[in-house]
């Protein structure tokens, strides 16, 4: 199944700029990630996992099998580094 075209939410495109994404950046991550995706338990249908970032979306978007809409995208944070008293 080939997707042709995206489409983005109000809140995917604040999301986008408030953690310095791209569209291209983020697209190109569910173009290649589509086949093993996660079913997500929110709002959208589906979530990919970027490494540095996490892309929901819907696919199909309503009836158009080329269409994916962009519902929401973070960068994941990173674990934080415990400081081990006594060990160096």
């Amino acid at each position: 199944m080939t997707i042709n075209r995206f489409t983005w939410t109000i809140h995917a495109e604040e999301r986008l700029h408030q953690r310095g994404l791209t569209r291209t950046r983020v697209e190109r991550a569910v173009r290649e990630l589509h086949p093993i995706r996660e079913t997500n338990e929110g709002e959208a249908e589906w979530r990919v996992d970027a490494g540095r970032f996490v892309v929901l979306y819907d696919h199909p978007n309503r009836e158009d099998l080329g269409t994916v809409r962009i519902v929401s995208v973070w960068p994941k944070r990173r674990p934080r580094r415990r400081h081990l008293r006594g060990l160096s």
